[in-house]
């Protein structure tokens, strides 16, 4: 089958946050947004756009953007959609583009403090104080502020179809103009809108030759950082962290405690997180959620 590969920049019109860990009361937000986000948001979109509802419609679109319809991580840019700040880790510790690791907090990195009140009482709740980290949609720039945007890929397959019509550019303008991805979105937090969607042929974050013979892969060459989770397999050999991918999915009745959102535990995989050096040049395979995996 032939595959189709689409540049999307969006630009943040809020503060936007992708749960990482705890931190004592501090929600910490992972620097870029994972695929399984990303995957969230757009399946929201693709199912409350169409005629279909409820939980069969969420299944139907959520396997659509698993099998014929994939994406990569996003990743910020600030002012400019030309130059995404992906990780890498370099000998003086992890880099963010062209910034320190503290340079890029210091540009992006913002906190919120808020609680829950006692509506009988109009105190706070106990216990309930925490504070959450975000990376902001604007940045101040001398006098003024400058735009925060996210650039990633989605990658099409020629028989992908929605509503009747053959997923092209168009049909990913219409229906992913707007999306809200990550956590805290009832206080209006992770609202993104599309402002430009591009199909593309031969480079991923203009460094990553592009293959789209069969299913979507990227070339990394040697000493180059991953943009993605690695799934952690014998004969890769790499420079980084590991860490276990991990999260809460929704359960029929059965798979979970109960039957609902979050309610299972998905399967756990050890992956190289973005950012880690590839020792070696290798082709790797984009999966669901933009995992990308050893061919």
């Amino acid at each position: 089958m032939k595959w189709s590969a689409y540049e999307l920049v969006y630009k943040a019109e809020s503060p936007v946050h992708i749960g990482w860990h705890t931190l004592g009361f501090i929600k910490l937000t992972r620097y870029y947004i994972t695929g399984k986000s990303i995957w969230g948001a757009f399946t929201c979109n693709f199912t409350r756009s169409s005629s279909e509802t409820g939980v069969k419609g969420y299944t139907k679109y959520g396997n659509l953007l698993k099998e014929k319809v994939l994406s990569t991580y996003f990743f910020p840019a600030v002012d400019s959609s030309d130059n995404p700040l992906l990780p890498k880790f370099t000998g003086t510790g992890l880099k963010y583009g062209d910034l320190s690791s503290s340079d890029f907090e210091r540009l992006l990195i913002r906190s919120f403090m808020q609680t829950a009140i006692l509506p009988e009482r109009n105190t706070a709740e106990d216990e309930s104080l925490h504070e959450s980290e975000f990376i902001s949609n604007s940045v101040a720039d001398g006098g003024g502020n400058k735009s925060v945007y996210f650039v990633g890929y989605v990658f099409v397959r020629e028989d992908a179809e929605y509503e009747g019509e053959k997923v092209e550019a168009e049909v990913l303008k219409k229906v992913l103009s707007e999306v809200f991805v990550g956590g805290d979105r009832k206080y209006g937090w992770g609202k993104l809108t599309l402002i430009k969607c591009t199909k593309v042929n031969n480079l991923l974050f203009e460094k990553y030759k592009l293959n789209l013979n069969g299913h979507p892969s990227i070339e990394v060459p040697s000493e180059t950082p991953i943009p993605a989770h690695l799934v952690v397999s014998e004969g890769l050999e790499l420079k980084g962290d590991i860490e276990p991918l991990v999260g809460r999915e929704w359960a029929e009745a059965g798979e979970g405690k109960s039957k609902g959102a979050g309610q299972k535990i998905s399967e756990v995989e050890l992956c190289w997180v973005p950012g880690s050096i590839i020792c070696s040049t290798q082709n790797l395979q984009i999966g669901a959620y933009g995992v990308l995996k050893k061919i």
